[in-house]
């Protein structure tokens, strides 16, 4: 991993580390490394309250109610009502506890100086400019209302992504799947350092090719997995555009809603194997099949156009696995096979390929089970 991608690794290194060090060092005077920073806040604003505490830090009021309790039940604070504002409560240290501040404080400097040994001052400074402008935007977004979708991938303008339509495709990081041979593990183990696709740049350009693009596609790894999507798709719909979503089939409520909305106008359903074998190809011990045959049920009784699309694996569709799919699938509209071909290496090619003479036989096996048979490569 390289240093963007390690930065949270090290930011929780360095938490724990301290939490450690301040436990240690505190528990003779019955302090925990969580309670120090509002002790502080109160010896060096005394006459606080607990509301002036929460605009100062990122606590909630539950967590502040309970250490302030503690501080009090210890021999730390007084709590006394606000001369000025019977309703409000003001938090003062005791005696006991300004006579163990200087304690405190030099804890807080050793532990300060080990941190910082070795480092140049000018690189210091550099970092500490830059740590508080994160510390800031780290605030503010844990505060703020996330609405949007966030898209990282976008291919702007295709001809194959939906039937008979010009589109634009985008698509979403995150699945509820661990499929070992996942097509899309880049969106799945999405890295930190990872930049989004800016939400204006994404909608200026839907806003201007309307009537020129057609139809946006939403893939994934999961698009279903997002209750924003919604929304999102509300926006696309207002502009006339139609819609299509790629799923693992795993939300059917979710789907039934959007459908039911006139949100969506085409599913492809990425079906993965037959329901005894299906935990195992999406990596994982077991699964609840009943999730994909609601799906199934869903997409045959709607009136939006849908494919079934089954990427073949050699190591994983056997043809008694295949005929339990078909089995399963009952006489689907519009029925795809993609030949695995997302190779990383010789073994991989010589484990997952299919052979064209084995792809002639289960061209063969499906063909009776939909309406239309289509195989891309």
């Amino acid at each position: 991993m390289d240093k963007q991608t390690d930065v949270l690794m090290n930011l929780s290194v360095l938490y724990r580390s301290t939490q450690k060090y301040y436990d240690r060092m505190l528990f003779s005077m019955k302090l925990t490394y969580a309670q120090l920073p509002i002790l502080i806040m109160i010896y060096e604003r005394e006459g606080i309250s607990m509301h002036d505490i929460a605009q100062s830090g990122v606590y909630d009021k539950g967590t502040i109610s309970k250490t302030v309790k503690h501080l009090e039940q210890n021999g730390f604070i007084t709590i006394m009502t606000s001369e000025k504002d019977k309703r409000n409560k003001e938090l003062y240290t005791t005696d006991y506890a300004k006579q163990q501040m200087s304690k405190v404080y030099e804890i807080r400097r050793d532990w300060w100086q080990h941190l910082i040994q070795n480092i140049d001052p000018s690189t210091f400074d550099e970092f500490l400019a830059s740590y508080e402008i994160m510390a800031s935007n780290a605030r503010a977004y844990a505060e703020s209302q996330q609405e949007n979708l966030v898209f990282f991938e976008w291919k702007k303008v295709s001809v194959s992504a939906y039937p008979d339509k010009m589109a634009t495709v985008l698509s979403i990081a995150g699945c509820n799947f661990c499929c070992p041979s996942c097509t899309k593990s880049d969106l799945v183990y999405i890295p930190e350092n990872r930049k989004a696709i800016a939400d204006t740049e994404i909608r200026q350009y839907l806003e201007k090719r309307a009537g020129i693009i057609e139809a946006v596609c939403i893939e994934g790894a999961e698009p279903l997995m997002h209750p924003h999507l919604k929304e999102f798709l509300k926006y696309v719909k207002d502009l006339h555009y139609m819609v299509k979503i790629n799923t693992n089939g795993s939300f059917p409520s979710f789907l039934q809603e959007l459908i039911e909305e006139k949100l969506v106008d085409y599913v492809s359903l990425s079906l993965k194997s037959g329901p005894r074998s299906y935990a195992k190809t999406i990596g994982m011990e077991n699964f609840d099949t009943s999730l994909i045959s609601r799906t199934l049920e869903i997409l045959k009784e709607s009136a939006i156009d849908y494919d079934v699309t089954i990427h073949l694996i050699r190591q994983f569709h056997t043809t008694s696995v295949l005929k339990s799919m078909m089995n399963w699938i009952s006489h689907v509209k519009h029925l795809i096979l993609v030949p695995f071909n997302d190779y990383s290496s010789a073994i991989q090619k010589d484990l997952c390929s299919i052979q064209p003479k084995k792809l002639g036989s289960i061209i063969e096996l499906c063909q009776p089970y939909c309406d239309q048979l289509e195989v891309r490569e």
